[in-house]
């Protein structure tokens, strides 16, 4: 099993340039140059700035590390969950596996887009900022897990049947013995699952942000950038505005291109 280098050093490459643009002396998300607004690249904002005069380079920096770092968190919560859940389904008695998938199922028929509107919409919307970012990514995290406990149900109940399992059970291994010692043999089916979710966070993020459900203001989202697509008057006034969308895309199309090979 191997990841493939060259979309994770691009993104790697990214992510550098992007917190190198963040921590530059004088650098703020949230400055509003009044002089300013919508104005097109300069060497003092080089990708222009917002209808708010904000210099739309570091925004877009700060959002990129910020989604990125919260999609991390939220699968890396995720997938534990799940992990921890299709394990316990797949060696517990039959009854409470039936249970277990039962509510993953129930979770899978909903759609799930809007499942997380609802869930999100129903969750207080005027927090700060950080506050709001932190619900965002807790809410994917805690409704993510069901489709990557169902693979890994599928898993454990292959690896249920190999000789090793059986003479460990036969040694007398149950319950929470037996679950730590198949853990670490569904890496490589777990690590797969993270990298697939990172993604779909990413994008979810950037739904409920065009919505309005998503990051608070003045924090910077991919959201929120995308809702400036809305205004056809700024279209024609500068061409920056499509960078928010052009970098969004760059960043999946590499997330996408990592998961493992065999």
């Amino acid at each position: 099993m191997k990841i493939r280098l060259l979309p994770l050093t691009l993104l790697a490459a990214l992510v550098l340039g992007a917190s190198a643009m963040v921590a530059l002396p004088g650098a703020s998300y949230a400055h509003q140059d009044r002089e300013q607004p919508l104005a097109g690249a300069t060497l003092r904002h080089p990708a222009g700035t917002d209808a708010l005069g904000r210099d739309r380079l570091v925004r877009v920096s700060a959002s990129l590390l910020l989604s990125l770092a919260g999609a991390l968190a939220a699968s890396a919560f995720t997938t534990g969950t799940a992990a921890a859940v299709g394990a316990l389904a797949a060696f517990a008695p039959r009854g409470v596996a039936w249970l277990v998938m039962l509510v993953c199922d129930a979770f899978l028929a909903l759609p799930w887009l809007f499942l997380l509107m609802m869930v999100r919409s129903a969750l207080p919307l005027q927090a700060s900022p950080a506050h709001s970012a932190a619900i965002t990514f807790l809410v994917l995290a805690a409704l993510g897990w069901p489709a990557c406990a169902r693979a890994v149900y599928r898993g454990g109940l292959g690896m249920k049947r190999a000789e090793w399992v059986l003479q460990a059970r036969a040694s007398g291994l149950r319950g929470s013995q037996m679950i730590r010692q198949v853990l670490p043999n569904l890496l490589p089916l777990l690590l797969p699952q993270f990298l697939v979710c990172v993604p779909a966070f990413v994008i979810a993020e950037a739904n409920l942000g065009a919505l309005g459900l998503g990051i608070g203001e003045p924090l910077p989202s991919w959201g929120g950038m995308l809702l400036e697509l809305d205004n056809s008057a700024l279209l024609f006034r500068t061409q920056w505005v499509y960078f928010p969308v052009a970098l969004l895309i760059l960043v999946l199309l590499l997330l996408e291109a990592i998961p493992v090979e065999a």
